[in-house]
């Protein structure tokens, strides 16, 4: 089967006299090519889009001079086989990449011939042996100029399959994008109207005089508080997602008690702990903590959500909690990373399998919607932990606890001492 080169070389009608030929009027003509690359780029550089090409200053035109001059030994170098035809769809495939129009080779390859013509009417004073010159020329020329421009149709159809692969990439993520939100919808509207009903409920009981007690009167009152306040977080928990979408999250960034900030974080799940009978142990108490580099009430924040999932989803057993310090290294500030405290919250809970641990932090994703059900909440706590954890220069993860079974999460934060402060703002995640 012939190539595209063998195919075009018998189009053309290119004959063992012709390379014959070439290699005869190669000596010739070189005499004139530093002239040609001369008037070549006198010219090409006033296109109108040559800015495209001519990137680098004259240091880059004298470059594009030498190798317009190769190329031209090349054309009468007498070798026109699939090696040849290779550099030449290269120079096709360079010049899609940059976005030169094919346009332009063409209206280069016409100075380029016109040039070596006008240099044959000097060189070849017979016009007889000029003709058979001038047409094995206009073949090499031609072929050259062909080799190119299937080049140039190749490469754009290469970028065409890329951007269409790419497109449908954006349709599959957009549709699945849209199908999670209309999932995340259904349910934070359920989740939403849970306690409404329950706040309107209870307060039109009261309010109809339907408590038999003060006792019942007063935990009518405690249902109404618990809905309210279960009611805000889920509000709270949406638009904190937007601020931090948008970049309008600020951070106050300063150093950070972690001792105070356990202590007075780790009261707040006790109770909700003992309620179901679960062990709280704080295994940081004898641990020497660093202060760390963060937003203090953003913190306590991320903390929270991640006892208060240990809790909501451990139904017996215990949860409890560590720090450590990678201090393995001495470090120099602005010479090595900060160093990074690591804190784990671990349960003895129903665990969250390996392939869905991802997305347990990504929003409008429910990983088990019975499972969501069972347990309030809008499952968007862990996807605004990331991102706080992130914009305070941590991460955060989960893993399976150190016994098989249950939860452990973790995350890290700088180590105050060992950071250059500067200004942080939150900006886009």
């Amino acid at each position: 089967m012939e190539t595209f080169v063998q195919e075009m070389k018998r189009y053309l009608g290119m004959t063992a006299e012709d390379i014959t030929l070439l290699r005869q009027l190669g000596p010739r003509l070189e005499r004139y090519f530093p002239e040609m690359a001369e008037r070549f780029y006198s010219q090409i550089p006033h296109h109108p889009n040559a800015f495209k090409v001519f990137t680098g200053g004259q240091a880059q035109i004298a470059r594009l001079k030498s190798t317009l001059q190769d190329w031209a030994r090349g054309v009468f170098g007498g070798v026109y086989d699939e090696e040849y035809a290779r550099e030449r769809f290269q120079i096709g495939y360079r010049h899609v990449r940059i976005g030169l129009e094919q346009k332009y080779v063409i209206s280069a390859m016409g100075i380029v011939r016109a040039f070596l013509h006008d240099c044959l009417l000097v060189e070849v004073p017979t016009a007889d042996e000029r003709r058979r010159f001038a047409g094995a020329l206009h073949k090499i020329l031609t072929l050259d100029l062909n080799l190119m421009c299937e080049s140039y149709m190749h490469a754009t159809l290469e970028n065409l399959r890329k951007l269409n692969d790419q497109l449908e990439a954006a349709n599959r993520e957009l549709a699945q994008a849209s199908h999670t939100k209309d999932e995340f919808l259904s349910h934070i509207s359920h989740e939403l109207r849970t306690p409404l009903n329950s706040i309107l409920g209870f307060t039109k009981m009261i309010l109809d005089g339907l408590a038999g007690s003060r006792d019942e009167e007063q935990e009518l009152l405690r249902d109404v508080f618990g809905s309210a306040q279960h009611l805000l977080a889920l509000v709270n928990d949406i638009l904190d997602l937007r601020r931090v979408e948008e970049g309008k999250l600020s951070l106050r960034i300063e150093n950070v008690d972690l001792r105070q900030l356990l202590d007075s974080t780790l009261p707040l799940v006790a109770l909700q702990a003992a309620e179901k009978g679960l062990r709280l142990q704080n295994d940081t108490a004898a641990v020497t903590l660093p202060v760390v580099w963060a937003d203090e009430m953003r913190l306590r924040q991320v903390l929270l959500n991640l006892l208060n999932n240990a809790v909501k989803f451990t139904p017996e057993g215990s949860i409890t909690i560590r720090a450590q310090v990678d201090d393995s290294a001495p470090r120099v500030v602005d010479e090595r990373p900060p160093l990074l405290v690591r804190l784990e919250i671990e349960d003895t809970g129903i665990g969250i399998p390996a392939e869905k641990r991802d997305a347990a932090f990504e929003e409008f994703v429910q990983l088990d919607q019975i499972e969501s059900r069972k347990f309030r909440g809008a499952g968007l706590g862990l996807a605004i932990s990331r991102r706080l954890v992130e914009l305070m220069g941590g991460k955060i993860g989960l893993e399976t606890g150190s016994s098989g079974c249950g939860t452990l999460a973790w995350l890290t934060v700088p180590v105050a001492e060992t950071v250059v402060p500067t200004s942080v703002a939150a900006g886009r995640v």
